[in-house]
């Protein structure tokens, strides 16, 4: 409905200043002034943050559908998808890397949440001047023509007088009718889960046997391995013809393995055997991860019921991603 530059930006605003507020009480110590302010504050703020954070995903991935939808780019979705999905981890690694140099430095921590806040603001201003749909300055993509031809059959039916306002949204309801969405969405939580679980978590852990800067940097390379996993998933289910299940139900068997060892033996390994696996329990959790709520999401927005309608992409992610944060939401409060 709205613009999606404009929805970007408001995100990177919002997570910008979201991130403001989080120093702001602890430069003013609400805790130590209110237990409680303190505490719902920080949780209020939370709250806010994963709205506006939430904005990143379901849009950044309609407007790569509305650029790579002709013939060549959708027989290779799975290497595009993956490659573009490549930038969320390197804002992991890049934090990563920011925090311990924070550490390192001997700086106050706060520095380490006040420079992304204003990185997240300078995108946001850089993110309205760009170009959300290729339609908009002329260019006629597949999509496009699909929607310039149903327009031209509703005028032969109702008249010249009917106005091209673009396809109407769709419902919820109605992506969840699109075949496989479901499944995707009960899915995708899992995968989402064991991220988070290892994402939020590991700095904690890695923290009782290393220094603060040492687990920091041994944690990042999980989110350096996500990155090549999307690339392999997306590029080989692009070789078997586009069946991402297959490629996707391999890598959750090879997680299972990495994940038993890792519970049974993390607190006895040291540093180079923690790096490998982590950085291969990253490919296997970011390949799937990755390439579901992008490659996947355009593959099941392309249904013939909403085929020309490019408005259905970012519903279709948007639900893939919900329906996920709130199984990993649950499994985390079990954690």
């Amino acid at each position: 409905t709205f613009n999606p530059t404009t929805v970007l930006a408001i995100g990177l605003f919002g997570s910008g200043f979201c991130l403001f507020l989080i120093n702001v009480s602890l430069w003013y110590d609400f805790v130590g002034f209110s237990m409680t302010l303190g505490n719902f504050f920080i949780i209020a703020v939370y709250f806010l943050f994963g709205f506006f954070q939430s904005t990143g995903g379901p849009v950044g991935t309609a407007v790569m559908g509305n650029w790579f939808c002709d013939k060549k780019s959708i027989e290779n979705r799975g290497l595009i998808f993956g490659l573009w999905t490549c930038h969320q981890y390197c804002g992991d690694v890049t934090a990563a890397i920011c925090t311990a140099m924070v550490l390192g430095a001997g700086l106050p921590y706060w520095w380490a949440l006040l420079i992304p806040a204003l990185t997240n603001f300078g995108w946001g201003f850089l993110t309205m001047r760009l170009i959300a749909d290729p339609a908009d300055i002329g260019i006629i993509t597949p999509e496009v023509r699909i929607r310039m031809e149903k327009l031209a059959a509703k005028r032969a039916e109702q008249g010249d007088h009917i106005q091209d306002e673009g396809p109407a949204p769709i419902t919820y309801v109605n992506a969840l009718k699109i075949p496989m969405v479901a499944q995707y969405a009960f899915a995708f939580g899992f995968f989402k889960l064991t991220n988070y679980v290892l994402f939020f978590w590991l700095p904690y852990f890695l923290g009782k046997h290393f220094d603060p800067v040492t687990a920091n940097l041994i944690a990042s390379l999980y989110s350096v391995g996500m990155m090549p996993g999307g690339i392999i998933v997306g590029y080989v289910s692009d070789l078997f013809g586009g069946r991402r299940a297959s490629v996707i139900g391999t890598f959750m068997g090879l997680l299972f393995v990495f994940l038993f060892i890792f519970s049974k033996n993390s607190e006895s390994l040291t540093a180079i055997p923690l790096l490998v696996m982590l950085g291969i329990m990253g490919i296997l959790v970011g390949g799937p991860n990755n390439i579901i709520t992008s490659a996947v999401a355009a593959d099941l927005a392309s249904h013939p019921s909403v085929r020309g309608n490019n408005k259905s992409l970012g519903t279709v992610t948007g639900l893939i991603n919900g329906c996920g944060a709130i199984t990993a939401s649950i499994g985390l409060l079990a954690v």
